[in-house]
């Protein structure tokens, strides 16, 4: 197994309805999603079983890191997300990096506000690392 990380540094969410993120202000839930099929390349030279990776979970990991910054319209969350993949002897940071960024691999993840209806306005993008 490999330790990979998911960062994202900043991503603003916005609400619709201020209630709904009163809501969410009192729990503070944030989901991580990952499926390197919704990649342009699923990476199937990395990772064993490319296709049948599908992650959702709270990030809530010991090695995970989650930073939130309340803001009047709604929360900047930056996240560090650790996650154990089979990869392939092929993998290394490399090719880890040119997946990320020629086969848009950091459009395979993303965190969300659990069940509200929250989006992100802003981000500076997710990336990967080997952990």
């Amino acid at each position: 197994m490999t330790k990979l990380i998911w960062h994202i540094d900043r991503a603003k969410f916005s609400f619709d309805d201020a209630s709904e993120y009163e809501s969410w202000k009192a729990e503070q839930k944030v989901r991580f999603e990952w499926s390197p099929s919704a990649a342009d390349s699923a990476g199937e030279n990395l990772f064993e079983d490319a296709y049948d990776i599908e992650m959702d979970f709270e990030v809530t990991q010991p090695d995970s890191e989650l930073k939130v910054t309340l803001e009047d319209d709604g929360p900047v969350i930056s996240a560090w997300v650790a996650v154990q993949v089979q990869t392939t002897e092929d993998f290394d940071d490399d090719a880890l990096q040119e997946w990320a960024s020629e086969e848009a691999g950091w459009a395979s993840a993303s965190i969300y506000l659990s069940d509200v209806d929250a989006t992100i306005t802003e981000d500076d993008g997710g990336d990967w690392r080997v952990g």
